[in-house]
């Protein structure tokens, strides 16, 4: 069955760690919005299905799942947001091929969780950049390198895929919804 269409998600939980994501990363907008701890990439099928890949720790680069799981994420309390973008048709279908590859090939960078960390607190005043990793990827990493070139997650701070993170790829998304780049 093939893909038609690409959607975005970010989530946010109650755990230790979502919640020092958020305070390193996030709550820069006045409205405080910026409040996520992980995304992932999800597409809907020709059949009206959705499921979706995601970078986990113990798991690395993982999917297909149902969209369900994620649903039942929300109802259980935890935060969701899920955000279609323009990529459709061929496009759309290019990158769930990409996603079924990298399955097969990606494992999560623990590490570079730290190193965003030094980079938001430290690194991005002083010029540090993080170093590109290309057989490991974190969540925002991973989406950030999946919707390139037709949604670009990068800021004018964080200029490579591996310095994306959660909050900052959501306050890019917002402007370029805000400039009618995505639909």
């Amino acid at each position: 069955m093939n893909a038609v269409k690409v959607f975005i998600f970010w989530t946010a939980g109650k755990s230790w760690l979502s919640r020092l994501i958020v305070r390193v990363t996030g709550r820069q907008l006045s409205d405080k919005s910026d409040a996520w701890s992980h995304m992932g990439i999800g597409f809907m099928l020709e059949d009206g299905k959705r499921i979706y890949f995601e970078a986990l720790f113990s798991q690395g680069f993982t999917g297909p799942k149902p969209i369900e799981k994620l649903l039942a994420f929300r109802d259980a309390g935890g935060k969701l947001s899920i955000q279609f973008t323009s990529i459709v048709g061929p496009n759309a279908e290019a990158t769930r091929e990409r996603c079924l590859i990298w399955k097969m090939y990606k494992s999560y960078y623990a590490w570079q969780l730290l190193m965003m960390w030094a980079f938001e607190r430290v690194g991005r005043f002083i010029g540090w950049r993080i170093s590109r990793t290309p057989g490991k990827v974190v969540c925002s990493e991973a989406v950030g390198s999946l919707v390139w070139p037709f949604i670009d997650l990068r800021d004018e701070i964080r200029t490579g895929f591996d310095m994306v993170n959660p909050n900052s790829a959501w306050r890019k998304y917002q402007i370029l919804r805000q400039e009618r780049e995505i639909v």
